[in-house]
């Protein structure tokens, strides 16, 4: 028995002659998802709070507002949807990949998505320094100090970009890796996730229905052998809680912060 991670395939369905793949597939649900989040948020807010929906709403909206105002300055307000939605879309889409290694490909490990992002970026740098200091300036920007800088300064502006596209896809990709090499190593097969659906199952049976009293009634060699099979059950949960906790849930969270922030910076600069 083996490990694999999904790769970018074709999904078998094509739309005006353009194969849709697996990434494309996984990203329109993240993006549905988050819209339907979003919308149901957004709706029926009241200038004076009056529910925890409206406090949540606030609360991240806030959150995203402080860190544009700190690293852009308070001129830069205008970027909050575009960095609220940029983020929410990075944090899923890396995190999506927690519900089973092998099944769920994350948007974020095709490269194509990063790239994507880090156009977008790209796009919104030059709009921003041809907004603030004016088109004759920023061309002029390539030539400072002296002309034969141009090359560099070019290269220095395409610089940014690449360098979001790999730092993003590489961890990701990268962390796919490492979890499926850990899967073959500790477990060695693709059925982890049936396991710990199994586990999860029995244990919400138990705590949440009756037969936890009955078992605690059962005699010792009964009652030792329903624990017994229970833990068996949980096994899997550690290496899985250990796997997909660093390399999805932490990692992901921090590539998220990481590529907005130095978003932040590449426009304000």
């Amino acid at each position: 028995m083996g490990i694999s991670i999904s790769e970018v395939q074709s999904s078998g369905i094509s739309f005006l002659g353009t194969e849709i793949t697996n990434t494309m597939v996984w990203t329109w649900l993240v993006l549905i998802l988050l819209s339907a989040l979003f919308i149901w948020l957004g709706s029926g807010l009241k200038v004076k709070p009056e529910g925890k929906k409206q406090i949540i709403s606030e609360m991240i909206y806030g959150a995203i507002d402080d860190m544009v105002i700190s690293n852009m300055g308070s001129g830069a307000k205008a970027f909050v949807p575009y960095f609220l939605a940029l983020f929410s879309f990075l944090l899923v889409s890396n995190i999506i990949s927690f519900v089973s290694l092998g099944v769920v490909r994350a948007p974020t490990a095709d490269i194509a998505t990063p790239a994507a992002m880090a156009i977008l970026t790209f796009i919104l740098t030059q709009y921003n320094k041809i907004k603030v200091t004016g088109i004759k300036a920023y061309f002029k920007s390539f030539i400072e100090p002296i002309p034969i800088m141009l090359p560099m300064n070019i290269i220095g502006e395409l610089a940014n970009p690449v360098s979001l596209t790999f730092r993003l896809f590489g961890n990701m990709m990268g962390g796919m890796m490492l979890g499926a090499l850990i899967y073959a190593m500790l477990v060695g097969s693709n059925f982890i996730p049936i396991w710990i659906s199994f586990a999860a199952i029995l244990l919400t049976v138990l705590l949440l229905t009756k037969q936890y009293k009955k078992i605690k009634t059962l005699e010792k060699g009964k009652k030792i052998l329903v624990i017994g099979l229970a833990i068996i059950c949980m096994l899997p949960l550690f290496p899985m809680a250990v796997v997909h906790g660093y390399f999805d849930v932490f990692a992901g969270c921090l590539q998220a912060y990481i590529f907005c922030m130095l978003s932040m910076l590449f426009i304000a600069a």
